[in-house]
């Protein structure tokens, strides 16, 4: 596929495009883990729905798309959430989590990532978020340090609860 990067619109997602954020975000986790479309996909179809229809309706999910020739090439996604005060620049307790960064195979290095990560950061300033943050692939990593993130302070632990 060549594509003219003068000719991709972005635009901001809205509550019609819930199928495509699903159709990508599916893609996204698949290529992540290298997990294969199975019934278990089904299941994650049916809560992404029911998530991105309340999220995006509440301003707690703000998304980009980039379109070429009238197809998605790529999705980027902002969970927007709140956490009590905190010293530091947090006093609203608003922060982003940057998610679902996913351009399709054909359209690679050619700065869509980037330029979508650069609208949902514009997001955020607009939103008054002071600190983003967000888990990067090995394929990422380096548009994400370029856009100015940086290794935690503060070691991050998980506890997977069953």
């Amino acid at each position: 596929m060549g594509i003219e990067n003068d000719k991709i619109n972005y635009r901001r997602a809205n509550i019609d495009d819930i199928e495509v954020l699903i159709d990508y975000r599916v893609r996204f986790l698949n290529e992540l883990y290298n997990h294969p479309e199975d019934d278990e996909t089904e299941i994650l179809k049916k809560a992404l729905r029911g998530y991105f229809s309340e999220a995006i309706h509440s301003n707690d999910f703000i998304a980009w798309l980039a379109e070429y020739n009238g197809k998605i090439i790529g999705t980027s996604g902002m969970v927007v959430w709140r956490m009590p005060a905190r010293y530091g620049g947090i006093e609203s307790g608003k922060l982003g989590y940057i998610l679902n960064q996913y351009t399709i195979p054909e359209a690679r290095r050619k700065g869509i990532c980037t330029r979508l990560l650069d609208e949902l950061i514009e997001e955020a300033k607009s939103l008054g978020l002071r600190y983003l943050h967000l888990h990067a692939s090995e394929d990422g990593i380096n548009i994400y340090r370029k856009a100015g993130f940086v290794e935690p302070d503060q070691i991050e632990l998980k506890l997977k609860l069953e």
